[in-house]
């Protein structure tokens, strides 16, 4: 399959590309690490675009040179998402703010829409948005991260219903605690990025005749 996956230069993109690309698979992994794409690119022979999500003109861009690349698109994996730091919302700052909009929620509805364009009339292709179990829960400290995934959920569970009469598939993904450079602190109590990446996998690979539409999955240690 030919395939586009943002936010692969760490964590749960950097092992999925990874494992993408062992099974086979055409890839296009995008993020801002340039070193980190130089070595998906020599060591696993991943076509790699350096592109800045909270740019709109580079999202369209990245997407079209992708495409270019691959003579076409199977897959849309929308993982790139960032916080910027835990806090009340009284302290939230408008820079912050714009920014989590731009890489949570409208650099992955930009890139559904581009993919949209080039699969309808092919009538197949499959989107795949990693959203967050945050957005299933109301933390403290957490509001923007929060409404940004909640934002992406909702908009996830419209596209699905949009685009499945075209053929096109379409599964939100809400993973619980991964040990991945996303958080401060290690905890190697959570998920392994590589676990993620397998669990990904597996939804690709289901039958043609099955369409997940949503999947909740966690590490043991949580519960909810």
């Amino acid at each position: 399959m030919k395939i586009l996956i943002t936010g692969a230069t760490s964590g749960i993109g950097l092992e999925t590309a990874k494992l993408l690309v062992e099974q086979g698979h055409q890839v296009v992994a995008t993020g801002r690490n340039q070193s980190i794409l130089n070595e998906l690119k020599d060591r696993h022979q991943c076509y790699v675009i350096q592109a800045d999500l909270t740019d709109s003109d580079q999202v369209i861009t990245m997407f079209n040179e992708a495409y270019q690349h691959l003579d076409g698109l199977d897959v849309l994996i929308n993982n790139a998402g960032m916080n910027t730091r835990k806090c009340n919302i009284e302290d939230i700052t408008l820079e912050e703010l714009d920014l989590q909009y731009a890489v949570n929620l409208r650099a992955p509805i930009l890139l559904a829409r581009e993919a949209l364009k080039v699969m309808q009339p092919q009538k197949s292709g499959y989107i795949l948005n990693v959203v967050s179990t945050v957005a299933k829960r109301s933390n403290e400290s957490m509001s923007v991260y929060t409404a940004m995934k909640q934002g992406f959920a909702g908009f996830s569970a419209i596209l699905m219903k949009e685009a499945q009469p075209h053929g096109i598939k379409v599964t939100s993904l809400f993973p619980g605690g991964a040990d991945t450079n996303f958080r401060e602190a290690d905890r190697p109590q959570y998920m392994s990025p590589a676990s993620v990446a397998k669990t990904i996998c597996h939804v690709l690979a289901l039958p043609s005749d099955v369409i997940m539409h949503e999947m909740t999955f966690r590490p043991p240690v949580e519960v909810e």
